[in-house]
């Protein structure tokens, strides 16, 4: 979901492929099942929310952000999503739930729906944008805990992309996104597993996470914010490269590339 396309990141690929999947699809990503490095004496296990709360979390975050914006910003150029400006991003993040809520599924060509969706709301007002997104809450929430996780993962991703447009970055260390780690590694899983790969691991030093249920043949060691940007694609090849990590990288760069395109010039997000 969170948009790219061609061989420069862009929006759309794949942005809304939730919609045509059936229930439970990414469940195991929806019960965040992280492994941690916990001592003998720290055994609790604490109850994890469901996916539809860090949703809504994010989307409170985003619009305070907004809220803080003048209309330069709004015409701001997202680097991670060069089609677009900060208006057009937002009117992709509140109006894929918007329709959803709506009962308004893509039926064809998704890139056809996705562009709609932004040409739809190009003269929408952000406060407008804003409300109508709110206004989803308690709509839309059983579709995401329900195996539509990847909308968590997409507002996540296009939280930092607007972040790094308008240069205020923030909120790196938030639940949100460690949970987004495991819902990007299921996301891959099938392709890594097509291609016989082991198991991609991600850890932090605190909690690892892993793609799938076999032995690790990778480990990148990152936090988990880097990790979200890596797995979804906001990171040139070399970058990938020089990321740091044990066991062979290149097979895994490889799929993270036909997930999504990678982009050809940094990002500048450090």
């Amino acid at each position: 979901m969170a948009g790219r396309s061609g061989a420069q990141p862009g929006p759309g690929e794949g942005a809304a492929a939730f919609a045509a999947e059936p229930a439970g699809t990414i469940d195991a990503a929806a019960r965040i099942a992280i492994t941690s490095r916990r001592t003998a004496a720290d055994s609790t296990v604490a109850r994890v929310p469901e996916l539809s709360v860090g949703y809504h979390v994010t989307r409170r975050r985003v619009a305070e952000l907004v809220n803080a914006l003048d209309d330069a910003d709004l015409e701001r150029t997202v680097p991670a999503c060069p089609a677009w400006d900060v208006h057009d991003l937002l009117a992709h993040m509140s109006g894929i739930p918007d329709e959803l809520a709506a009962g308004r599924y893509p039926t064809g060509d998704t890139q056809v729906w996705l562009d709609g969706i932004i040409d739809d709301r190009k003269d929408v007002a952000v406060d407008d944008l804003l409300a109508r997104w709110e206004a989803t809450e308690g709509r839309i929430d059983t579709l995401i805990d329900g195996g539509a996780g990847q909308m968590l993962a997409d507002v996540v991703s296009h939280e930092h992309d607007l972040r790094a447009a308008v240069g205020r970055p923030g909120a790196r260390g938030v639940a949100e996104v460690r949970a987004v780690v495991q819902i990007e590694l299921e996301l891959l899983k099938p392709a890594m597993e097509e291609a016989g790969l082991g198991a991609l691991v991600v850890d932090s030093g605190e909690v690892q996470w892993a793609s799938h249920f076999a032995k690790p043949a990778c480990t990148l060691r990152v936090d988990p914010w880097e990790a979200i940007r890596l797995l979804q694609s906001r990171r040139t090849a070399d970058e990938l490269r020089a990321t740091p990590c044990t066991g062979d990288l290149e097979p895994y760069i490889a799929v993270i590339a036909a997930h999504s395109p990678l982009p050809e010039s940094s990002l500048g997000e450090r």
